[in-house]
Order: structure tokens, then sequence, then C-alpha cells
């Protein structure tokens, strides 16, 4: 690669500086012309580089920097392509004892530079050509590659980094072949496009005006937001500003006196409030058949599962001995002690299930049993202040567990223990809940179902006899032992089948007080 003069070196900026005035008056765009002119694009690069070529470095001494400057115009044929025309100009700076070297290059070419999201463009080119070096002209070809950030929609900027090849002269006989490289700053201007003023939602709201812009806004446009529809959140036709329910949708059975609301239904049993005689009670899967209930379910006043509507005894309970001539009523029970007359040896006198002694079966005994509880007629002792029962009891707990036996309809026993009121509170409540669980285990270690069985303790808390008179005063002493002998014993209440709801709930009877040999040494 050969120096310049100072006269060729000058004949050549003036050719470069006319190049460059010329282009930009072809891209200056009028406003007719803006959306032909904005697929033009004026690009330029400003950067330095050295020479690879070991030639060109140390016969001509070109192994200083190189400074270039070059301007394109480019034309894009999509919008990621583009076909573009160059002008570059270069220096090798040159030291003191030495020529400068000089490039000039007049090329087309071809650029990739597809978008990257809205941060910018990734670019790479092609251009091949004529490059002046001196007073010699030979072909040339260069490669770039870079990435311009979008600073502004007519501005993009960014590093490049090219390499450049100008081939072999043939009329020289010394190689001569050159090749260098260069890195900087490349910046492309545009003319941005005009972009159509949209309508996304094609509601005829144009999108800077349309405060929906994805939704259309119907035939029912709302008032206070342009290009948006009149909002109705639930979806049922009614409007929300008049909508008493926003999101509910009123259904196919819109309420009356509620616009946009659905007819009420509390207890989702499918009979609206207004008609329904258990608003909050579902009617279920057996609703009651009485016009004047209607939405309630079917009832069961005596809780032996049969319903009312078909119970010809709707306040008794059928028991483990149904009629089998009158649904939901119990055989014939004169003495009402749950054992029917046919089976019952005392049908006259309330007694207990004796399957020990068939003759004996229904007669009096230890036990008693109604609907509610089974009524000991004997008190369950135990140990003073203790929970241990007294072998004295044992006979009134077999007769408990004989009960249970015979009458597996009853499904589930509370055995309560209670005390006298001697003691602290809180003394008493625990001797009675160790007592109610004794009586517990002893069932069930003699063959009764711990599952039929809870245990509760309630202290002094439910007494049966007072221990003041009707002044307030207390007991003298004998009425007051007896008032707390009654007091302290052991109860089994029926739980479930459950008793009707009808029946008022027995009185508990005081037990028989202790045979008179065992009243100093025992307290139950």
């Amino acid at each position: 690669m050969k120096s310049d003069s100072p006269r060729a070196r000058a004949r050549a900026l003036r050719v470069h500086v006319l190049a460059l005035a010329a282009t930009a008056a072809v891209l200056a765009p009028s406003a007719a012309e803006a959306q032909v002119i904005s697929r033009f694009s004026l690009r330029g690069e400003l950067g330095a580089g050295l020479m690879i070529s070991s030639l060109q470095r140390s016969a001509l001494a070109l192994d200083s920097a190189h400074v270039q400057a070059t301007g394109r115009i480019g034309f894009n044929v999509v919008d990621w392509l583009s076909i573009q025309l160059s002008v570059n100009n270069g220096f090798f700076l040159a030291g003191q004892d030495q020529a400068t070297g000089r490039t000039l290059a007049l090329q087309g070419g071809l650029r990739i530079e597809p978008m990257i999201g809205t941060v910018g463009r990734l670019w790479a080119d092609v251009n091949g050509g004529y490059v002046s070096t001196g007073t010699q002209r030979r072909p040339g070809l260069d490669v770039g590659l870079g990435f311009e950030f979008q600073a502004a929609r007519w501005l993009g900027i960014g590093p490049y980094a090219r390499y450049h090849l100008v081939f072999h002269d043939s009329a020289v006989n010394a190689p001569s072949e050159a090749a260098y490289v260069a890195f900087g700053l490349s910046f492309t201007l545009r003319v941005p496009r005009d972009e159509p003023i949209l309508d996304r939602d094609r509601d005829g709201v144009l999108d800077p005006d349309d405060q929906c812009v994805d939704v259309p806004q119907g035939a029912t446009p709302d008032p206070a937001r342009r290009g948006c529809p009149r909002p109705d959140r639930d979806g049922d036709g009614v409007f929300d500003d008049e909508d008493q329910c926003v999101d509910v949708p009123q259904g196919a059975t819109p309420d009356p006196a509620r616009r946009g609301c659905p007819r009420p239904d509390a207890d989702g049993d499918g009979v609206f409030d207004d008609e329904d005689r258990c608003v909050t009670t579902p009617m279920g899967a057996n609703p009651d058949p009485d016009p004047a209930r209607r939405g309630c379910p079917d009832g069961d006043d005596d809780n032996d599962g049969v319903l009312n509507s078909r119970d010809l005894c709707r306040t008794e309970h059928q028991t483990s001995n149904p009629d089998p001539n009158r649904l939901g009523c119990p055989e014939r029970d004169t003495d009402g002690d749950r054992i029917p007359d046919r089976l019952d040896r005392c049908p006259s006198e309330p007694g207990m299930p004796n399957t020990e002694n068939p003759a004996r079966h229904g007669c009096p005994g230890l036990v008693v049993l109604t609907n509610r509880v089974i009524r000991i007629t004997q008190p369950v002792y135990f140990a003073t202040a203790a929970d241990a029962i007294l072998p004295t009891s044992f006979p009134v707990l077999e007769a408990v567990r004989m009960t249970l036996q015979a009458t597996p309809d009853l499904r589930r026993v509370s055995i309560e223990g209670h005390t006298d009121d001697a003691n602290d509170d809180a003394s008493n409540l625990d001797l009675s809940n160790r007592r109610a669980a004794s009586v517990m285990r002893y069932l069930v270690e003699h063959g009764i179902d711990a599952g039929r069985l809870e245990a509760h303790g309630f202290g002094e808390a439910r007494p049966i006899q007072p221990i003041t008179d009707s002044r307030g005063h207390a007991l003298r002493r004998r009425a007051l032992d007896a008032a707390r002998q009654a007091n302290r014993r052991v109860e089994f209440r029926i739980v479930d089948p459950a008793p009707p709801a009808n029946e008022a709930p027995s009185t508990p009877t005081p037990p028989a007080p202790p045979p008179p040999s065992s009243r100093r040494r025992r307290r139950h």
C-alpha cells in the first residue's frame, strides 16, 4: 500500500465530502414521501484499528493505528434486510519520517438487522467494491458485526467490529494483499414510519381515546368511560349501576323485589324463601308431604327412625319390639318398661329384662328401664372418698349389664357420677369423674361394648335433694345426712336413641338407703 501526495489527498477528501452531501440531499424527506423515505436509512461508522498483513506492517511501515469513517445509504427491502451503498475513508497515522497511508472505498452490500424486542437491532453486513490505496485501484470487501440500541424511533447507536480485505494487485509483482480490522461506534438514522392510529377492539373508538382498548363498547357504552361497555360484573344482563347483587347473577328466577338478584333460597333446597316454611333447614331427600310445611324435612319426633308422615305413633318410640301392625309404634307395653306385654311376666309392673330367669322377665328388680334412663333401685357404693366399687354393689351393676345386653337398640348410654357438697368443688368433680369411669370400666370388663358407653362426672352441681329448708336455713343433721346420701349417686342416661322430643325428662328417684349395718362404714 502506497502513500499519497498532499494534492491527491486533498482531491480525494473533496470527493468524499461531496458524496456525503449528495447522500444527505437524497435522504431529505418530504411529508408526502414519508412512507417511502422511511424505508431509507443513513448509517455511519467511526472507528480505529490496525493492519494485520505483515508485508504492509514491515515493508510499508503501516504498523500504526488506522482511523476510519464510513457513510452508508441503506434501503430496507423488508424490515430486517436492506441493501446499501458505502463510502469508507481511512488513514494510517504515520510517524515523523514516513508518509501517511490512506484508503478510500466505494462499495455496495447487504445488511441483515433483526429487531431484538424493543432493545435494538443486531446487525451483520457484507460489502464489496473498489478500494483506492494511493494510486492503485483494487477490489476489496469487508464484513461487519454490531448491535445498535434503539435510542429513539429515529436513532440506533452501538458498538461494531469490522474486517477489511484489499485483494492483490496483479500488476504488481510483489505480494500486495492487505487485511486490517477496525472497532468503533456505528449509528443509523431513519425517518420514523407514520404508524396508523389503531382501533384494536374495532368499536369505533380509536385506541388513544379508548379506556377499554381490548373490549368493544358494544350496544350499551359506558357514559363514564369512553370506549367501554356498561359494566355487568356478574354477567346477568343487569348493569352494575342498577344491580343490587353485583357479584351474584340473577339466574332464571330473578327476585322481583331486588333487581339483578336471584330469588333467595337460604338453605339451598330448591324452595324459595318466600315459600319455604323452614328457611334455614334443607328439606333433604325426605321432604315433609304436608303442604303447610313446604320446604321442610319430614321429622321424626320420637327418634325411632320412622318419619312422622308414616309413623302411626309419632310421639312414642317403636323400641326394639315394633308393632308389626302399626308402623312406628312399639308393641303394647302397659307398664312402660320397654318390654312388650306379650313377653312381660309382670305386664302391669315396671321391671327389667331378665334373660337369666325368663320367669321374671319384665318384673321388678334392681333396674327399671324407661325411654330416658336405666334407673337403678339400689345405689352404687364406693370406698369412702375413692372410686373403688364395693362388692355390695356388684348385683345392681350386673342388673345394668343384663339390661344393656338384652336391649341392643340402646346404642349409647351416659354413665354420670354425682357427689354431695361435703368437700370443695374441684375435689368433688374429680371424684365424680373417677367414679363414673370406674363403673364404665366394670361394665366393659363384663362384656359391654365400650362404644356404647360414655362416662361423665358433675361433682356437686346437680343435687336431687336440697340441703337447706324453704327459708334457706341448713337442715338438721339427720335430714342433711339423708339429703347428701341421696345426692351421692350414679345415673345411667340413654343418649341414643334420643328420647321423644315431647317426653318430659324423668326425675331421678333417690336410691334406697343402705342397710343399717353398713351406714356408718360406707360413703357412696
